[in-house]
């Protein structure tokens, strides 16, 4: 089976059982497509990778076709893989109106939700909304789906999530829409202590010499704060890039260096110890809610959508 084999499928229907198979097969091809690798997509899936492995070589010999050349690097499509996934996704989606279709006969929300997220402020977190949700629609699968802030947009355009929790990035697709829930400057982060803790209307240059934690490049903070730094002439030295906004606040909190980041995000109760230092000139970091410019097609998705924003317009409390 070459990688170039024209892509032509024939899928079997004839029996529901088949049919049944066939949906986990595509919820499969779709979960390696979107991690990247089938160690992830297993683990994502829970799912030991042998079997995973299994059906989707099960997937193949049905189709006459490879859709993955597997390597070093993952898990690539081939050209057949890249036709597959159109149809695979709209197949997964009519299953889901249908179950959704006689389950709102019965009065259930049932079904899925799918969406990216990044790390969010305690204000607008999504864990209470899950927990919640899940207690009163116990028959939806909730899947969150953590990728970068461009690659959310892609999966939201796509249709491969419901939505995503996003920061704002400048190019936004007319077919999509932001929903705005926070703004919030962009800090420095610092060791308590630090003779940069506190201070206010900072300039940016003060931040040569230091050992910098940056995020990596595709983060909206990492976009905004190189901005900034070019406005004011700066041209800084990156000490360390971590892909992890919690990893961040926990190596400033022992002393590594300085960072960084949205300041509704730096949680002062958790990270004793580090100190905030706003900066001249620093941008707002805006997260909103990305949906395609359409109503969502599912009502599990919809449910749970309508629940979070609900949840973000509560007041705090301790």
């Amino acid at each position: 089976m070459a990688a170039g084999t024209d892509a032509r499928f024939h899928l079997r229907a004839s029996a529901s059982d088949s049919a049944a198979v066939e949906l986990r097969q595509f919820e499969h091809f779709l979960a390696v497509v979107e991690q990247g690798s089938f160690t992830r997509a297993a683990a994502r899936l829970f799912m030991v990778q042998s079997s995973l492995s299994a059906s989707l070589l099960g997937l193949e010999r049905e189709l006459g076709t490879d859709l993955f050349i597997r390597g070093r690097r993952g898990a690539e499509l081939t050209d057949a893989g890249r036709a597959l996934l159109e149809p695979a996704r709209s197949a997964l989606a009519e299953a889901d109106r249908a179950r959704d279709a006689v389950a709102q006969v019965r009065g259930l929300v049932r079904g899925s939700v799918r969406f990216a997220a990044v790390a969010m402020p305690r204000s607008i977190d999504v864990a209470e909304t899950i927990r919640r949700f899940q207690a009163e629609h116990p028959a939806v699968d909730v899947h969150v789906v953590p990728v970068g802030a461009r690659d959310m947009i892609d999966l939201v355009t796509e249709g491969a999530v419901d939505f995503a929790i996003t920061p704002r990035i400048d190019r936004m697709s007319p077919t999509l829409r932001f929903q705005p829930l926070v703004s919030t400057p962009l800090v420095l982060v610092c060791p308590a202590g630090h003779r940069l803790a506190g201070a206010e209307d900072l300039d940016p240059a003060e931040v040569i010499g230091e050992f910098l934690i940056d995020l990596p490049r595709g983060w909206r903070a990492r976009e905004l704060f190189d901005r900034l730094l070019e406005e004011h002439g700066v041209d800084r030295r990156v000490g360390v890039e971590i892909n992890d906004w919690l990893t961040v606040l926990t190596m400033v909190q022992r002393g590594t260096g300085i960072a960084y980041g949205p300041q509704a995000c730096i949680d002062v109760e958790m990270f004793t110890g580090i100190g905030i230092a706003t900066m001249t000139g620093a941008p707002p970091w805006e997260l909103g809610v990305v949906t395609r410019d359409e109503p969502l097609r599912g009502a599990a998705g919809r449910a749970f959508l309508a629940a979070y924003l609900e949840r973000c317009r509560e007041p705090i409390t301790d």
